[in-house]
């Protein structure tokens, strides 16, 4: 796993960016995950503010762009875009060199663990992906969601919740339960 100075965990955070339940770019579901990990020395690797830095233009934008491109058949395109939101790209920085501004497929294989969360209403896509790249590293994929066990049946795909327990993960109904747990595992508590 990857290190940052000044942190004792990564943890990147999947979940719903393109159709999201509170009707955004998936900023408003991962804001407390990010003041409450930041808070215990885990670095949260945020996609909607990482995710310019790669494309060069905002998530609500790269939506309207892709559609725009899919609509227009420009497939070209449309996979070059890709492969910069999931791989990345390589940058020559006169003072540093060669930087690499890592894509979707590095923030999971730099993650010690996958937070993710999932509230009734998002539509997921790409988090799927993330979870199986999970499951592949045995990257334990942590789901936060507001789904009750009732629901789960028919709100959670199967091979979802097969790639959560399949990378050694655990579904936390809130915020509160997720928090614990990490505190416990992993030895991380809120600074004084």
């Amino acid at each position: 796993m990857a290190k940052l100075e000044g942190y004792k965990y990564i943890t990147y955070l999947i979940g719903s960016m393109e159709h999201t339940a509170e009707k955004d770019d998936g900023s408003s579901k991962r804001k407390i995950y990010v003041t409450e990990l930041l808070d215990r020395k885990v670095y949260p690797i945020n996609p909607v503010q990482l995710e310019k830095y790669k494309i060069n233009i905002t998530t609500e934008q790269a939506k309207t762009q892709m559609s725009n491109w899919i609509k227009n058949k420009k497939c070209s395109e449309f996979k070059d875009f890709s492969r910069l939101i999931w791989k990345g790209k390589y940058l020559i920085d006169k003072k540093y060199g060669l930087i690499h501004i890592p894509g979707d497929i590095d923030y999971v294989r730099m993650s010690d663990w996958i937070t993710c969360v999932f509230n009734k209403g998002d539509k997921p896509c790409g988090t799927f992906g993330e979870s199986f790249i999970s499951f592949e590293h045995d990257t334990p994929v942590y789901l936060i969601t507001d789904v009750t066990e009732k629901e789960e049946e028919k709100e959670i795909p199967k091979s979802f919740l097969q790639s959560v327990y399949g990378s050694g993960g655990y579904i936390f109904r809130n915020i509160g339960d997720y928090l614990n747990f990490i505190e416990n595992k992993y030895k991380v508590y809120p600074e004084k």
